[in-house]
């Protein structure tokens, strides 16, 4: 089973699409995203959603009619940035079935923007915050920069053996 990852990297940003994990269930989704995609950059928190539950909206599409007479649930809206480019979560709206989320979202999100909309009911959504694991994120990488090595106190004590050697050979005879 393929699981879309969406990533919020800060509190106060939205989650964006960083690819997708396959795993067999919600909690290796979970995990395996947080493997995959939450050790490289600054995370704060990871959605996961199967696949198959997310609906690409067509606005163009002929209007269905049918929007469900059951009550209405919570929906996560993700907009494309640009051609090409991730989906990012723009907000959330409510509806009661798949074609009333997309009349929804087409109503909502649109503007007679050209980029795909994406919808998925929140009950699909698993997320893993930083209080519930430690993601990586960016580490300090300075140890391989040779201009942060600290030469000074090595160079006087390898300088120091060194006349310490010479004066023993010379007490032995051997200079």
């Amino acid at each position: 089973m393929i699981w879309e990852v969406f990533r919020q990297q800060s509190p106060d940003v939205d989650f964006v699409h960083c690819r997708d994990v396959h795993a067999p269930d919600r909690e290796m989704a979970k995990q395996f995203s947080v493997i995959q995609h939450g050790r490289r950059k600054p995370t704060h928190a990871l959605w996961v959603a199967p696949q198959e539950k997310i609906t690409q909206v067509d606005p163009d599409a002929e209007r269905r009619d049918e929007t469900g007479n059951g009550p209405e649930k919570p929906w996560a809206v993700f907009r494309q940035d640009k051609p090409g480019g991730y989906h990012t979560h723009c907000g959330d709206i409510e509806a009661a079935s798949t074609a009333g989320a997309e009349q929804a979202a087409i109503a909502t999100f649109t503007d007679d923007d050209p980029n795909s909309l994406w919808v998925v009911q929140h009950q699909y959504i698993g997320e893993v915050t930083e209080d519930d694991v430690s993601f990586g994120g960016t580490t300090n990488k300075s140890y391989r920069f040779a201009q942060t090595y600290n030469v000074d106190p090595a160079a006087e004590e390898v300088e120091a053996s060194e006349s310490e050697q010479i004066e023993a050979e010379k007490q032995r005879g051997e200079i």
